[in-house]
């Protein structure tokens, strides 16, 4: 029978919606669970207590030839392993690494959805890839098999698009075409940028978006550019070209010194080195969730971090969050939804960004680092300048000019499970000295899930005892209550 069906996740919430018309009958799904899989599990469940039992003609099929041919390993090089497809009791499944076995059930064409994943999961292949389509973000996984991947660098003529364009409907919106890792890529506000690639003359698609998208030249007379036009399934919005990307002025003062000013104004190398642990009691408001939430942070030399939060609305606690690493491994922990660990790049950044000293540290395990030009941050002059890691993602720090302090940071947060990267930006104000180091009482952070978060610190406690304990996945929640 022809089953109609939507469903809806975001964070904290899933739904679904179900119906068999034919039948006159039908379900609705709520949860207060983040990307369930119930309501496919449920599905067959409520179908058959409404319509007696189902006999599913289906059972043990003989799995197709064309089935057959997209058995092999595909590389998910931004989450950091290998997606195995093959056969297993009769069906065809994807093998994720510490996950559940997905069940690919066939849509049309070379398209398959994840049965037995959260609302949204399909993968569709092709000879030499697939491309993996989920509500996080989609990715293309290439065919470890094949020997060809799919070009990314930079052709001629993505070169000659290179410049700001302002959109036509919207006037004072701009966009940008620059170079980025040293391929051309569409940069929009704060999303990740996307690589183009000539599909055509005066076309451009990018290995980051669904072949839906595209880039297309916009030229007049003498073959002159004149703007682009951005091709989507939500229809084509133009952009005219306003000219080159502004120059950033060259800063007077090496990498080096600025570290020099900026581990100073914070407080010194002796006096940051004396400090062994932190911890931070905070409130939050979680500006576009109409949400609160009060707790701890803890931090401990040389690279253990935690955070253990309630979260309020309407005066009530509704849920708890923590976070933890230990130095080595770390997750996440919600009452909502089941627990994350850390895994990929996620894993990368943590080891990273947990340093303790990691100001002072700033040289250790990074392969590049730079000022890139002059900025501000408000009316406040800035030096930009960048870290790229080994491993880690790249942060960038904005730096006065005036008190050598940062300003403001900005970086990726990346998915364990998917291409996913997420722009994020802190800035930081109100510092006060304690114990002899600058700390930021306020953080205002920034990104496109969850809008803009606010974090007022309320006490600072240095070199008080934290047990190890907190640093652990089952016991963080109880460090709560402690120190």
């Amino acid at each position: 029978k022809r089953v109609v069906q939507h469903g809806g996740n975001i964070d904290g919430f899933n739904s679904m919606v179900a119906l068999i018309p034919e039948e006159n009958i039908g379900f609705v799904m709520l949860t207060n669970v983040s990307a369930s899989s119930l309501g496919n599990e449920l599905m067959g469940i409520v179908w058959e207590n409404m319509l007696g039992e189902l006999k599913d003609e289906s059972a043990n099929p003989e799995v197709s030839d064309e089935a057959k041919k997209e058995i092999g390993k595909y590389n998910f090089a931004q989450a950091g392993f290998d997606v195995e497809v093959k056969i297993e009791d009769g069906k065809l499944v994807a093998v994720v690494p510490g996950q559940p076995t997905y069940i690919l059930e066939k849509v049309e064409g070379r398209k398959y959805k994840l049965t037995n994943a959260p609302e949204g999961f399909f993968i569709t292949f092709k000879d030499s890839e697939a491309f993996l389509e989920q509500p996080q973000g989609n990715a293309t996984l290439t065919k470890v098999s094949a020997d060809a991947k799919k070009e990314t660098k930079s052709s001629e003529s993505a070169k000659k698009l290179i410049g700001k364009y302002e959109s036509q409907e919207n006037k004072g919106a701009f966009i940008e075409i620059k170079d980025v890792d040293g391929k051309v890529s569409l940069v929009v506000g704060s999303q990740p940028p996307y690589p183009l690639v000539e599909k055509e003359k005066n076309v451009f698609s990018s290995p980051s978006l669904p072949d839906t998208y595209s880039v297309k030249a916009r030229r007049g007379a003498e073959n002159k550019l004149e703007g682009i036009i951005l091709s989507q399934p939500e229809g084509e919005f133009s952009f005219n070209y306003v000219g080159e990307t502004e120059k950033n002025v060259t800063a007077k003062i090496t990498a080096d010194e600025l570290m020099e000013k900026a581990i100073a104004a914070s407080g010194g190398a002796e006096n940051l080195k004396k400090i062994n642990s932190r911890i931070t009691t905070v409130e939050i408001d979680f500006v576009h969730q109409g949400l609160k939430a009060v707790g701890k942070s803890f931090a401990k030399a040389p690279n253990y971090a935690a955070t253990s939060l309630k979260v309020i609305a309407l005066g009530k606690e509704i849920a708890t969050i923590d976070d933890y690493f230990n130095g080595t491994s770390g997750g996440d922990m919600t009452s909502f939804s089941p627990a994350d660990t850390l895994t990929g790049q996620r894993l990368e950044d943590a080891k990273f960004n947990n340093d303790f000293y990691g100001f002072v540290n700033w040289k250790e395990k990074i392969k590049k680092a730079e000022i890139t030009g002059m900025g501000k941050v408000g009316d406040e002059d800035v030096y930009i300048f960048v870290i790229e890691p080994e491993k880690a993602s790249k942060i960038t720090y904005h730096i006065s000019t005036k008190t050598f302090l940062p300003l403001k940071r900005t970086t990726t947060v990346s998915s364990s499970t998917s291409s996913q990267k997420i722009p994020i930006t802190e800035t930081y104000s109100d510092y006060r000295e304690i114990d002899g180091v600058m700390i930021p009482f306020k953080v205002v952070s920034e990104n496109p899930g969850m809008g803009e978060i606010v974090t007022i610190v309320k006490v600072v406690k240095h070199n008080t005892k934290i047990d190890d304990q907190v640093f652990a996945p089952k016991d963080a929640k109880k460090a709560f209550g402690k120190n």
